[in-house]
This record gives structure tokens, sequence and C-alpha cells, in this order.
């Protein structure tokens, strides 16, 4: 038996019959989950109003509202996991909730054993795709900051600022040079190309010494230059996101299968 941490995937039974309810609910608590279970869309939706969860075990014949409307009406599949568990077995019903958005379909009498690996393998999936890209580059254009992948920050100046925002619209590809001149603010048969490799190799010198990471800024000879690796621009300082504290090891609350 598994306790449930903060950590745990949050499951919300949405099941009528109360003693079924229960029976899933208190079965994937067993099983390291965090579930909580609701008997009807209704009381589904007050919970989603207050409670932050991962996936939906979903009955379709509810009181109300059936629950394949509810969740083509709700969009409730479009951030949460779906997983149908239902009397209604016949192919045109399982194809009708996996339309609406349901990741798997389970046909009552409900194996608990069955559930749980089902539940855990949408947990998987919905982790595997939240899981964050490493970092790259990252250009402040407003306060004329350049952040390597490692977190590491150097100050630009504005012209290497403008250089380097003209390279990010097309990461991986030569620009010429003809165009970085402009970009500078300059006539391209008037500007001596020497300023341009002074003003690289100073932005590359000073990436490397400040960020002890080499500058992916690649000289295409005769062409112009290319930004190797990827880059994020920011015209603005990003405000931070609040974080929601869970309780850990909290007991479910079961008589809401009863609403």
């Amino acid at each position: 038996m598994n306790k449930p941490n903060k950590d745990a995937v949050r499951v919300l039974v949405i099941e009528d019959e109360p003693d079924l309810c229960e029976a899933m609910a208190s079965y994937l608590n067993l099983e390291g989950f965090l579930a909580d279970g609701v008997g009807s869309t209704s009381a589904a939706n007050a919970w989603l109003k207050t409670h932050a969860v991962d996936i939906i075990v979903l009955d379709v014949g509810l009181p109300g509202q059936d629950g394949v409307a509810w969740l083509s009406q709700s969009g409730a599949g479009k951030d949460k996991g779906v997983v149908m568990a239902t009397a209604r077995g016949e192919l045109p019903d399982r194809l009708r909730g996996l339309n609406a958005g349901a990741d798997a379909y389970l046909v009552k009498p409900i194996e608990l054993e069955e559930l749980r690996a089902i539940v855990h393998n949408v947990a998987q999936r919905l982790h595997r795709g939240q899981e964050p890209s490493p970092p790259g580059w990252r250009l402040n254009a407003t306060n004329w900051l350049l952040t390597s992948p490692a977190g590491a920050t150097v100050k630009l100046t504005q012209s290497e600022t403008v250089l380097l925002n003209a390279l990010a619209t097309r990461p991986g590809q030569t620009m010429p040079r003809e165009q970085l001149i402009q970009a500078l603010g300059h006539e391209s048969v008037s500007y001596d190309p020497r300023r341009m490799e002074i003003l690289v190799r100073r932005l590359r010198n000073k990436t490397e010494l400040t960020t002890s990471s080499p500058l992916p800024l690649e000289t295409v000879h005769g062409l112009g230059y290319a930004f190797a690796a990827d880059i994020t621009v920011k015209n603005g300082v990003k405000k931070g996101q609040r974080s929601q504290k869970r309780t850990a090891n909290r007991t479910p609350r079961m008589a809401a299968c009863n609403a």
C-alpha cells in the first residue's frame, strides 16, 4: 500500500452510485493517489472551482446531465486526463466518449486493479507532456540582458541587443550581413564590415567570460551570421507565477459521493 503525498496525482471520481464511488476513490487513495468523489456533474463543477484535479474518472449515466455532454461542454478534457467508467459499452457509446476527450474507456463492472492501472498510465502520459524542455538562451530586449541556459546573465549594449534580437527571429539560419546592418540602423553601402566583426567578437568574449558558456553566434563566411541554438526573446520582465500548496496525507472527503 502506498501513502498519498503532496505530489500525488489528484483524481476526482464522478459517480452517482455511492458505494461504487466510495470503492473507487478509496482504492485509488490506498494505491497512492489523492482521490475524492462526487455524485453529479453539478457537484463536480463546484468541486473543480476550488480544487486542482489531474484526472477525472467519469460515469456517463449521471443525474441531471449526461457525463459525455458535460465533458464536451465543460472542456475538462483539455487540461486533465479523463477515464470513462460506465455501463454503456457499445461501440457508438465508446466512440462518443473518446471523441469528447476521454483518454480511456472502462465498462462496468469495474475491476479496481484495472482502474488503477489505467489511471496510472494516463498520469504518466500527462507527466511526459508537462515535462519542461531544457531551457535555451533568453534575451530580454527591454532590459538588454542575455541569460545562458545555465541561468547566468550578462548585460548587453544596445547594439548587442539589436543584433541578437535580429538573429533570434531565425535561430539556426544564416542572416545576411546586410540585414543585420540595417537592423542596427545603418546603410550597408557605407558601413564598414569590420565594425560588425568587432561587435560580434566583443559579444562572444563578454558572454563567455561572464556566463562561462560560449555564445553560439556563428560566422557564416561570405554571407553573415547565425545564432545556432534555441533562443527566446522577451520584451519585458516575466511575472512570477503563484504555486498552490497541497496538503499531504489528508483524508478523502468520501461523503461527497452522495452529492
